[in-house]
């Protein structure tokens, strides 16, 4: 598996080297230049014509690094930018079948992290798009990985640095933090202490410094983010295709949005709470109904469950992972005016125009309601000890 991964990983370099992106790569241009005139934290009181620095802090650090590395000429900004995701994503491929393994075993295991590995969605958001979304996702399988399968309060620390730099680069993983914790707790307090000091240490370090001088604008522009105005997915486009009233627009982008946050908090909480050794499925159940319940809606977001919606089930992830590569492919072929992912170089995106994507975006969409249902399932199931329950439950085995 592991020359499939570093096969995989020289073709996103070689695309990332040969290419320039999407309009998000324009816009890393300019956070740079800001980040490199301004510093990490006064970027958060800069004014972007056309754009919103909306990332969180870690995310400012890796600009002035990646802004170091140009000025010296090691690499440019179009290529730098795209190097942290290609790189996140050998470890997910790793954890994956990690994961995996202690879930479902062996066989489930290689192919997980093989079709994992070779995602086209990965190949083509990693390596093309250009942002920091598989970064995050890391992290949070990181950091879980970390709870399940050691048992030291070191390893647990470990964890806390992984959650909070998860968090920093993107904020979807906060709805993690209960069930975590859940998890951290239930092997001892010394671990729960742990996990929480050392993710409170990076977060003061990270957050402390753009809370206490920008605070407003880091409110506004990364905590009250709501996605772009164009709304090409979900609950949101359903709603319009139905023709109801604008109200539910409103309330799906306004206060049901923290709705949806509480649904995917409390759930995967529950799923542990029943299945204790079940946090693998519970983080993709998480991440799948995060993205199915999103008011907004960006490509680049179809990473966010790809890779944990194999720690529920391997075929409906399959399923899901197929049907978001091809429709990746037709929407970033269309913004490149070329069908062939070898001649891209440019995408130019614009809103989606023709019925054939929204067919294949409302399949993502079930399909990834499917994996969302099956991890739900486990709910139902006997907890071990249970009538006619198994008589241990040792899925996710903790190592030693």
């Amino acid at each position: 598996m592991l020359g499939v991964v570093a096969g995989v990983t020289v073709i996103k370099f070689l695309f990332a080297a040969n290419t320039f992106g999407t309009n998000d790569v324009r816009y890393w241009l300019r956070f740079t230049d800001a980040v490199r005139d301004h510093g990490p934290i006064g970027i958060y009181g800069l004014e972007f014509n056309g754009a919103l620095y909306n990332h969180p802090p870690l995310t400012s650090y890796l600009l002035q690094l990646i802004s170091w590395l140009d000025f010296h000429g090691i690499g440019d900004v179009p290529f730098l930018i795209r190097v942290p995701a290609t790189l996140a994503d050998v470890v997910t491929a790793v954890l994956v079948f990690e994961l995996v393994r202690r879930w479902h075993g062996l066989a489930h295991a290689t192919v997980a992290g093989l079709l994992v590995a070779l995602s086209p969605v990965l190949i083509i958001v990693s390596g093309f798009h250009g942002n920091t979304d598989p970064v995050f996702v890391m992290f949070t399988l990181l950091s879980a990985f970390l709870l399940v399968a050691y048992r030291s309060p070191l390893t647990a620390a470990f964890a806390g640095v992984s959650y909070a730099a998860a968090v920093s680069v993107k904020l979807v993983p906060v709805m993690l933090l209960p069930v975590l914790l859940l998890v951290a707790f239930r092997s001892g307090w010394r671990r729960a202490v742990a996990f929480l000091a050392a993710s409170g240490v990076v977060m003061a370090a990270l957050w402390g410094p753009v809370l206490l001088t920008h605070w407003r604008d880091f409110s506004d522009n990364v905590l009250g983010y709501q996605g772009i105005d164009i709304r090409e997915w979900g609950l949101v486009k359903f709603v319009e295709w139905l023709e109801l009233p604008e109200g539910f627009t409103d309330f799906l982008v306004g206060p049901g949005r923290f709705i949806a946050l509480l649904l995917c908090a409390v759930l995967p909480v529950l799923m542990v709470w029943r299945r204790p050794a079940a946090l693998g499925p519970a983080v993709g159940v998480a991440f799948g109904l995060f993205l199915l319940l999103s008011p907004a809606f960006g490509m680049q977001y179809l990473v966010w469950p790809l890779a944990a919606a194999y720690l529920v089930n391997v075929w409906l992830a399959t399923v899901y992972n197929a049907l978001s590569s091809v429709f990746l492919i037709l929407i970033y072929g269309t913004w490149n005016g070329n069908p062939y992912p070898w001649e891209w170089d440019v995408a130019r995106a614009f809103p989606i125009a023709t019925t054939r994507p929204y067919v294949l975006a409302v399949s993502i969409w079930l399909a990834l309601a499917a994996v969302v249902v099956a991890g739900l399932l486990l709910l139902r199931r006997p907890r071990p000890g249970d009538p006619g329950g198994p008589a241990n439950d040792d899925s996710l085995t903790v190592l030693s």
